[in-house]
């Protein structure tokens, strides 16, 4: 067990992972020291040489506290699930001094940040915690690869730092386009008033009626039956008709250069914008991405797999295959244009 506590410790010396930058002010305090040095050997005297002596000291005081400084930290960045292109999101920044000393004037520094953060002061055994504004420009998968932790302390001559290895992937949805109309789909109105659809199954409450025979014993209403002294029973509105399917063609021309790049970003973010604003509509919303369908549905996760889907998908030079058949029950938005009846 000694042999590989001392053959951890001489590859640590050996390989420390400690990069090394001299500042402004050590490399004036070197040429200083130098010049110091130069007369003292020219002349002799012994203060120039107790001078020199202090110097060098302060020299190597501040490279080994400087290092030990950096030294069993454990840098840890978590943020939300849900990120956008483009759009300033929060991170949190957690730093834990694992060793038995102080650790002070800490800076770590991200890639995707524009300025370092500062910690002062980090107690043995305390974890501190920074919160940063980290921002994607493009959307999916991306990654954070390193965070390097440097210091100046105590006196900035040195600045050492240490980088640490994140594996952290994250998913970047296309930041939705701004929508600020959707035109209602002309089928799911019923005498003019898009609300007013056929009575069936669907989640949405149509009006609140007395009770009749054959009504479904779920669907009382408790509140209003308990109010009028008679049973009310929820009518509920049929979900068929209100499917969608945000249509994106992803077929590359030949000759397609940068600008039919940006244009068909600019359809990805307008599709992402469609799609939630349909959602948000309460409309049950799929994908039409070339040949690949996203069946309609609803809820916090299949907007996520919405999102998702549009985070990855890509542009191909091969047209793109007909989808099977799409009801005629749902209505297909595509960029640019109103609903229209799928064939």
């Amino acid at each position: 067990m000694r042999g590989v506590d001392l053959a951890a410790r001489l590859k640590k010396l050996l390989h420390p992972g400690i990069l090394v930058r001299v500042t402004n002010l050590g490399l004036g305090f070197i040429l200083l020291t130098l010049v110091v040095a130069v007369a003292a050997t020219n002349t002799g005297n012994n203060g120039l040489y107790i001078l020199v002596s202090l110097f060098l000291g302060a020299l190597v005081v501040s490279g080994v506290v400087s290092r030990r400084n950096v030294e069993n930290l454990a840098v840890e960045l978590d943020g939300p699930a849900e990120i956008f292109a483009g759009v300033p999101v929060r991170f949190t920044l957690r730093l834990t001094n694992l060793g038995r000393l102080p650790r002070r004037g800490l800076l770590v520094k991200i890639s995707s940040a524009s300025a370092p953060i500062l910690f002062g002061r980090l107690d043995p055994g305390r974890t501190a915690e920074r919160g940063v504004d980290l921002v994607f420009p493009k959307r999916g998968r991306r990654s954070i690869e390193s965070l390097l932790l440097y210091s100046g302390y105590p006196i900035g001559l040195f600045r050492k730092g240490r980088v640490h290895a994140l594996a952290d992937e994250r998913l970047v949805y296309p930041a939705p386009a701004p929508v600020p109309y959707v035109p209602p789909d002309p089928r799911e109105a019923e005498g003019g008033d898009p609300r007013d659809r056929r009575k069936g199954r669907g989640a949405e409450i149509r009006n609140l009626r007395e009770a009749g025979f054959g009504d479904d014993p779920r669907d009382v209403h408790w509140p209003q039956t308990a109010r009028q002294g008679k049973f009310i029973v929820k009518e509920r509105a049929s979900e068929e008709g209100r499917d969608a399917l945000v249509a994106l063609d992803t077929h590359r021309p030949p000759g397609a250069d940068a600008a039919w790049n940006e244009a068909f970003e600019r359809s990805v973010s307008e599709a992402a914008g469609l799609a939630l604003r349909l959602l948000a509509r309460g409309s049950r919303v799929g994908l039409l991405l070339g040949g690949f369908v996203v069946p309609p549905g609803s809820g916090p996760a299949h907007r996520r797999g919405l999102l998702r889907a549009l985070a990855l998908v890509e542009s191909g030079r091969d047209a793109p295959r007909p989808p099977s058949a799409i009801p005629a029950a749902v209505a297909v938005y595509r960029a640019g244009r109103g609903p229209e009846r799928a064939a």
